[in-house]
């Protein structure tokens, strides 16, 4: 996990996890969520499992959801970072919890904690 100062409960005054990707030409997170669940399924992962695998194929998908909603050549350090930080406190969080749904409720987590994070360390 990063060691930036900042957690993913702390927020900039001006952003939102909503707005937090708006620095990058995305109007929500909406999109964000549901590509990264579609990538995730046609790359044959359809439940949650709390590994080190699941995680590994959850940045993937997120982070090619990402490229392809933004005109983005590739992801910023800061969001990249953002994301790191997200992964390591979603994990965390779903631990105990392998029955999590995948789609309604990990993944728009780790959306929340990485928009959390970005609006940390995008200024």
């Amino acid at each position: 996990m990063s060691t930036r100062n900042g957690t993913d409960d702390e927020r900039t005054d001006d952003c939102t996890t909503t707005t937090s990707f708006s620095d990058h030409g995305l109007g929500d997170g909406r999109r964000l969520i549901r590509e990264t669940y579609y990538r995730l399924v046609d790359g044959g992962t359809a439940e949650f499992a709390p590994t080190e695998r699941f995680f590994d194929r959850l940045e993937t998908a997120f982070v090619w959801s990402y490229i392809g909603a933004t005109d983005d050549s590739g992801v910023p350090p800061h969001v990249g970072t953002a994301i790191e930080d997200a992964r390591a406190r979603t994990r965390e969080a779903f631990a105990a919890d392998p029955d999590a749904d995948l789609r309604t409720e990990v993944i728009p987590a780790f959306y929340q904690r990485v928009a959390g994070f970005h609006c940390v360390y995008r200024n």
